[in-house]
């Protein structure tokens, strides 16, 4: 066939492949991105997922040399982004996108830095500078771990963990969040709520309405309540006040320590009389009335 004939055919087989087929590639190092949420504040690590593909050992070679500066991750840079202010490993750092470079030794503690420009090659490591945050960090023995991983492995109410994995290495670092709710409140301004009240609760609409003890104290630094006799989910827990009157409980755990606030879930909302709360009304998040109360004299 000749030449000119055979150009016309690949170009008519290549208008033939599907627009699908044509965008798709296999990669070395596939992209990932993985998230967490606590408290309203969101932290995104965006990045590519080198494989191990037996360079053992990994760290200190050829790979990825000790005292130099690398991306943990390949082709792009790394990036962390944080939907708000946070503190980084102890450092306050500004919402925003970053990228993330490593520089990691063959002994004492690593580097990490946090750079304010997110669009930067692996191959182009960015200079110290005084607007980058540079932590050390602590590189520790792990399983080993084919392909590069970021993860959150720890949650709780004012934080979380990422955690980097990659061979036989990890490098975990703490992130807290500003708390989005305050729950210590001033005695003198819980002292008008604490008392003991008449609670007529009904959980759901076909339930009968039954009456109990709901008592309101001030211990910690922070207003509580309390069913009488107790209840078996809930036990003693937090009013946490979002605007005047207005409050949502917070949950214990068994050290403590708040665990969850049901917000919106469940809605405590005081009624004052002569500038004093004389009732209260507990509704769902569906608006559903679950209680009343009213102060004992």
């Amino acid at each position: 066939m000749p030449m000119r004939h055979l150009a016309l055919a690949a170009a008519a087989a290549a208008c033939c492949v599907p627009a699908t087929a044509a965008r798709a590639q296999i990669r070395a190092s596939e992209r990932a991105a993985v998230s967490q949420t606590v408290d309203g504040t969101t932290f995104t690590v965006d990045y590519a997922r080198p494989r191990v593909r037996g360079r053992d050992p990994l760290f200190g070679s050829r790979a990825v040399h000790w005292g130099e500066t690398w991306t943990p991750g390949a082709n792009w840079a790394t990036t962390l982004e944080l939907s708000r202010a946070a503190t980084v490993g102890g450092r306050k750092v500004a919402k925003g996108k970053y990228s993330v470079w490593m520089v990691p030794r063959a002994s004492g503690n690593w580097t990490l830095v946090l750079d304010p420009k997110p669009d930067i090659f692996h191959m182009s490591p960015p200079d110290s500078s005084a607007a980058q945050v540079r932590l050390a960090v602590r590189a520790e023995p792990a399983p080993f771990t084919e392909v590069l991983t970021f993860e959150f492995p720890e949650v709780t109410t004012g934080g979380t963990t990422l955690a980097f994995r990659w061979a036989r290495t990890r490098v975990a670092v703490p992130l807290q969040v500003e708390p989005s709710l305050a729950v210590e409140l001033p005695e003198a301004e819980a002292a008008p709520y604490v008392g003991r009240w008449t609670y007529v609760k009904r959980d759901t609409p076909d339930e009968k309405p039954v009456t109990i003890e709901f008592r309101t104290l001030y211990e910690g630094g922070t207003l509580k309540a309390e069913w009488l006799p107790a209840d078996p989910y809930m036990q003693r827990f937090a009013l946490v006040r979002v605007r005047p009157d207005l409050f949502f409980p917070g949950l214990y755990d068994k050290d403590g320590k708040i665990y969850e606030v049901m917000r919106p879930d469940m809605a405590f909302t005081f009624t004052r009389v002569g500038g004093r709360p004389d009732s209260l009304e507990v509704r769902y998040s569906d608006d559903f009335l679950a209680g009343t109360a009213r102060r004992k004299p």
